[in-house]
């Protein structure tokens, strides 16, 4: 990343800017060589090792074939805040972003009831809604749950304003802050992104 100052790394971080996303991007390997990128409501869960995502699908169509075909995907998340009108600490706009690359594995219901089930319920609540119990229901919606399982070591996250905490992530409303020109003093990030990129060259 040539912008590494830009990175973020923390897992607490990412699942918080995760957090303000409402759609997941999923590119996979179309037939013809050309990337198939569809957009989708997404759920998900994350540990420091794992991010796994969830989506729902019909059990037919052209990414379904896509997915049987080459599992391997991209799922890009990303939100923007533009103020183009009022420039602040020498920028126009912010944003969060995260791609990470996985593998779709799609469950049906069958498969594995606990999993489906857990993804059927996060795709409630990462949009903001009430769960509705499958026991509520008349039947079992004839869907799959598809499970991109990511290594957090191909997951990657930006952000134009500096994050140091949980309490940063959230985009700030420029409006309501004092004109202010002066750039923002990320000497800390970089300092502590050379001392860990030399750490890890050592090893």
């Amino acid at each position: 990343m040539r912008r590494f100052e830009r990175e973020v790394t923390d897992p607490v971080l990412i699942n918080e800017m995760l957090k303000l996303m409402d759609t997941a991007y999923i590119g996979v390997n179309d037939a013809d060589g050309i990337p198939y990128v569809v957009p989708l409501s997404f759920g998900y869960e994350m540990t420091d090792a794992l991010l796994k995502v969830y989506i729902h699908t019909t059990k037919a169509g052209k990414k379904i074939d896509l997915f049987r075909r080459d599992p391997r995907v991209c799922v890009t998340f990303s939100e923007f805040n533009d103020f183009p009108d009022n420039k602040y600490k020498g920028h126009y706009h912010d944003y969060r972003s995260v791609i990470a690359k996985g593998t779709m594995k799609l469950l049906d219901y069958n498969d594995d009831p606990a999993e489906w089930e857990k993804g059927y319920n996060l795709l409630y609540t990462c949009n903001n809604r009430e769960i509705k119990p499958l026991h509520e229901r008349k039947a079992v919606p004839n869907m799959y749950i598809g499970v991109i399982a990511c290594d957090m070591k191909d997951v990657t996250a930006k952000s134009e304003f500096p994050l140091r905490s949980a309490e940063d992530v959230p985009f700030m409303n420029v409006y309501d802050m004092p004109a202010d020109e002066t750039p923002f003093d990320i000497s800390d990030i970089i300092r502590d992104r050379k001392a860990r990129m030399a750490e890890q060259n050592d090893k």
